[in-house]
């Protein structure tokens, strides 16, 4: 009966728990920055939209060149199909490669614009 009444609580208190963190993971934003901005910012998420200049893909990551007045390299750890000229927005993490920063993108989306 004791281990019924264990399994009955321990049910409730993940279902409670894995709720919170639904909720919570809700209210967590990430900082929105500008390019000319990241510098400094290492290991710092961040938020950027911006205009795609160019596309490398390698073999397992793909380089992406997004532009708002100045121009930074965003670093995807997979191929991705995405064209120049489109608008985007990057989450990653501001890291630092050769002496110039970068994103290591976490999420990539295409941004619609409010004209088309």
């Amino acid at each position: 009966m004791k281990e019924k009444a264990l399994l009955k609580i321990a049910l409730v208190a993940s279902c409670i728990g894995l709720l919170l963190l639904f909720i919570f993971s809700k209210n967590i934003e990430v900082n929105e920055a500008t390019i000319d901005k990241i510098d400094g910012m290492q290991d710092e998420e961040v938020r950027i939209q911006g205009v795609v200049e160019r596309v490398s893909n390698k073999e397992k990551v793909t380089f992406i060149e997004i532009t708002q007045e100045v121009t930074t390299t965003v670093v995807v750890f997979d191929n991705i199909s995405i064209n120049k000229g489109e608008k985007i927005e990057v989450i990653g993490k501001v890291d630092e490669y050769n002496g110039e920063s970068e994103i290591l993108a976490e999420r990539i989306e295409r941004i619609q614009n409010q004209n088309t």
